[in-house]
């Protein structure tokens, strides 16, 4: 710990004197017997400690299998986390779960950081260069102008999420991509239903929840079994409250999840002991319907 005051140095080297002066009157006062140190408890601490890393190890390593199991057998991933979150953390789960699975699935050529900043560089080279050297028609400038619309289209969908969760709880969202809304070549949910909501001071901070929401996708492996696509549009539908006063996305009152496609979710909950929030009831999504963002994001690749 760091000293706040300059001067205890030296009061500090005289305690010390005081006390070696005091110690060494004890010792000649005592007789000499050989010191022994206590082996026994120092191997006794150590196996100790071994022994509950190498439990802790072995039920991470039990927990990250069980993970694998039900992301294979099942098409699902459970992410529980120990306490609360809040509704800006809910939107920022679903928009961070959308731009892996666009990368996880080839729909962009490199993360959604990574090309955001590929193309501020490009951007700027191309204003530094001169314009009247440059023939439009070059493949790169085609190859740019595609990029800037997928970044465009997917900037518009995450923008638009936060102000639908700034109006409602959204308990769902589905990923939808290619075919058609009722039979899509793939589907990907991710149910909120079972997370507790808290204000900002009483939950969980929102990075944290990410790190275990990412190291659990990670451990899952959820996207192996599938197979490579080609450029596939993908559209967003969630279910919010049906009068929450969304002017963006358009209601599909009459929608139904697809059965004839594995349906692979991505579950997100709360440890029900953990907090004293009520948990959401069945019930309290009876005046929710699903809305369809009017836009598509059209996949990019170089």
């Amino acid at each position: 710990m760091e000293l706040k005051d300059a001067s205890p140095n030296h009061r500090l080297h005289s305690k010390q004197q005081s006390v070696n002066n005091s110690e060494d009157k004890e010792n000649a006062a005592l007789p000499s017997t050989p010191s022994l140190p206590d082996n026994n408890q120092e191997e006794d601490i150590s196996g100790q400690s071994s022994v509950t890393a190498c439990q802790q190890l072995s039920n991470s390593e039990d927990s990250d299998m069980e993970v694998m199991r039900q992301a294979q057998d099942n098409g699902c991933v459970n992410v529980v986390f120990p306490g609360t979150v809040t509704q800006e953390g809910c939107c920022r789960f679903v928009s961070e779960i959308l731009k892996c699975i666009l990368y996880q699935r080839q729909q962009l050529p490199m993360t959604y950081d990574q090309l955001v900043y590929s193309q501020k560089k490009q951007q700027a080279s191309m204003q530094d260069e001169d314009m009247v050297a440059r023939r439009p028609g070059q493949s790169a400038d085609v190859s740019w102008r595609k990029c800037q619309q997928t970044l465009q289209e997917l900037e518009e969908v995450l923008q638009q999420l936060e102000v639908l969760f700034s109006l409602s709880r959204v308990p769902r969202v589905l990923l939808l991509m290619g075919g058609s809304l009722t039979l899509p070549k793939e589907l990907y949910e991710i149910n909120m239903e079972a997370l507790v909501l808290a204000g900002g001071d009483k939950s969980l901070q929102v990075s944290a929840c990410l790190r275990q929401l990412f190291r659990t996708l990670f451990v899952a492996d959820l996207l192996s079994d599938i197979k490579p696509v080609r450029l596939i549009p993908t559209t967003v539908l969630v279910l919010a409250h049906r009068d929450c006063g969304v002017g963006w996305f358009r209601p599909k009152l009459q929608f139904k999840v697809p059965t004839r496609v594995k349906n692979r979710i991505i579950a997100l909950s709360t440890v029900p002991s953990t907090c004293k929030e009520p948990l959401a009831q069945g019930s309290d999504w009876e005046d929710y319907v699903w809305f369809q963002a009017p836009m598509t994001i059209k996949g990019f690749g170089k």
